[in-house]
């Protein structure tokens, strides 16, 4: 690793890392004043890419073009809404009932600077030109092959849910468990109807998913994969992802089974990142990567009730461990997928520098 990418990893940590440390001071005192953090969480999934952004721009400026446009509206959007958060500490706050339940005003005006930025930052990364994209690992290339992975996605997303559904059961005791309840949810074609329109809202809010895609997959998974080899660098993505939600474990997710929830997203996470690396590694298009993050968060609330402040406050028991770990199982199993034979610093598609393949297919 040369002194110039040794100082854009140490700008990705310090940002990805220490903003969010910090952050934590404040969401400590929000949850002492019992403050909704969702803005906290809203801002922290931007960390991560802003870090990549900032190395680029520091170092990369006059080497080869860069989408300015886009990275600034991401930088400036991220900005904003760490200060909306840290207000929001502090400041009084007001409920608002809304028909997917109540929020407050400080998460409202944190997804509203979210929608701005997001619409300005898609639409710049769009028009800004094939080669700045290309530079910065921003084309949409495989897009069939794209379109086929989200739909594998989506099943084993619902698979999983299969899963726990049986697996708590047994472990109750009650054998398989009256599954229609969950058939219900799944093939409920309201839901499933209100699932495509929110596939409408990913332009809007693509910040908050690429914001956390970019960082971790388009660039620490080649440096992760180079130093320690595909699998095992994949792996060490996913923990380090997991580590990274440990504020939230505890003061959002939940403020009374924090160990349990940092245990369970470090399960989730690796799974996910076994799964997320494989499909980049495939493709190279972080955007569909962006597109199956965006789903896992928005389809949990869409076919759980509804309700946005479902993931919010959660009470998880050790009991529950195994049924974590197994249902992470369906995602973690494609480590032994062929792609991940390769030698490690191998060319493939997670190298931000290696020429597009599949030209043709970029609709970008």
């Amino acid at each position: 690793m040369s002194t110039v990418e040794k100082r854009k990893l140490i700008i990705f940590i310090a940002v990805a890392f220490g903003i969010t440390a910090i952050m934590a001071v404040f969401m400590a005192i929000g949850l002492k004043a019992e403050k909704d953090l969702t803005a906290f969480v809203n801002a922290q999934m931007t960390y991560p890419a802003c870090g990549v952004i900032m190395g680029m721009l520091l170092f990369d400026r006059k080497k080869k073009k860069l989408p300015i446009v886009g990275f600034i509206a991401f930088l400036a959007t991220s900005a904003i809404m760490v200060v909306i958060a840290i207000i929001s500490a502090f400041a009084d706050q007001e409920m608002i009932d809304m028909p997917t339940g109540a929020v407050s005003n400080w998460n409202l005006y944190s997804q509203y600077v979210l929608l701005a930025g997001s619409t300005i930052a898609y639409l710049a990364f769009w028009i800004c030109g094939r080669e700045k994209r290309k530079n910065t690992g921003l084309c949409r290339t495989h897009v069939v092959l794209s379109l086929v992975l989200v739909l594998l996605f989506l099943v084993l997303f619902h698979a999983r849910s299969y899963i726990a559904w049986i697996v708590g059961s047994l472990s109750r005791g009650n054998g398989m468990g009256d599954i229609s309840l969950l058939n219900a949810q799944v093939f409920n074609l309201m839901n499933w109807a209100n699932a495509a329109l929110v596939m409408i809202n990913f332009p809007f809010t693509c910040i908050a998913f690429l914001g956390e895609e970019y960082g971790w997959r388009y660039y620490l998974q080649p440096i992760m994969q180079k130093k320690y080899g595909l699998r095992l660098g994949v792996v060490l993505v996913g923990a380090v992802w997991g580590i990274w939600h440990t504020a939230a474990d505890f003061m959002f997710y939940s403020t009374t089974s924090g160990p349990q929830l940092l245990v369970a997203q470090l399960a989730t996470c690796i799974s996910l990142s076994i799964f997320f690396g494989y499909v980049y590694m495939k493709i190279g298009n972080i955007w569909t990567i962006a597109i199956m993050h965006f789903i896992n968060n928005n389809f949990v609330v869409l076919f759980t009730g509804g309700d946005v402040n479902v993931l919010q406050n959660q009470i998880l028991a050790w009991s529950d461990m195994p049924m974590v770990i197994i249902r992470s199982l369906i995602f973690a199993v494609f480590i032994l997928a062929p792609i991940y034979n390769g030698k490690k610093g191998q060319d493939n598609n997670t190298d931000p520098d290696n020429k597009e393949k599949e030209e043709l297919e970029n609709v970008g």
